[in-house]
């Protein structure tokens, strides 16, 4: 086993944890559809961070590059997948009452959800610099506008409850993220 499979394996456990109690939340709401009041824009950054950490952990396949890890490295990538775990059970209560309202639930914990989502975006410009300078260098000055401007708008996030924005904001950074992977990640190796 090398360097990248053993930081590795940390990792993947926090990211399925991370998986498994987004995916929970789904399958709860969907088992009692009629008594919950489902929030579309809960939703939208539901499936926003589910996509997050399927696509993170495609791009972490990138740190293979790295040529000498460090344990500062190691806590980096660890740090990182922490935020997506906390990012995943911020959007779900441990149990989901058949009153809960989503929507309530979401705008309630938004400056928690948008804060660790701007801590993201900057550890996000951390680790594609610890890939490498050809990499960070190859990914453009359309990756770094984008992902401050993607910071910046969660810090207005955690302060705004207007549901306007947060689905203009929403659905943005989704389909932009989708959009984003299949431009640059179609394939690996």
């Amino acid at each position: 086993m090398d360097m990248f499979e053993y930081v590795m394996v940390l990792v993947s456990i926090i990211v399925g944890l991370a998986l498994a109690h987004l995916l929970q939340g789904l399958v709860e709401i969907a088992q009692r559809p009629k008594r919950m009041k489902i929030a579309s824009i809960h939703l939208v950054w539901v499936i926003y961070v589910l996509t997050t950490v399927a696509f993170w952990w495609w791009w972490e396949f990138k740190l293979q590059l790295v040529p000498v890890w460090t344990f500062g490295a190691y806590l980096f990538v660890l740090g990182y997948a922490v935020i997506l775990y906390i990012l995943s059970t911020l959007l779900f209560p441990k149990v989901l009452d058949s009153d809960l309202d989503l929507d309530a639930f979401f705008y309630d914990s938004r400056g928690w959800f948008f804060g660790f989502n701007a801590l993201y975006f900057v550890v996000d410009l951390i680790d594609s610099r610890l890939k490498g300078a050809e990499y960070f260098a190859n990914l453009g000055l359309e990756y770094v506008i984008t992902t401050a401007l993607s910071g910046v708008l969660c810090l207005v996030a955690m302060k705004t409850r207007n549901p306007v924005f947060h689905w203009i904001f929403g659905l943005a950074v989704l389909l932009y993220q989708t959009s984003w992977a299949f431009r640059q990640f179609g394939t690996m190796g």
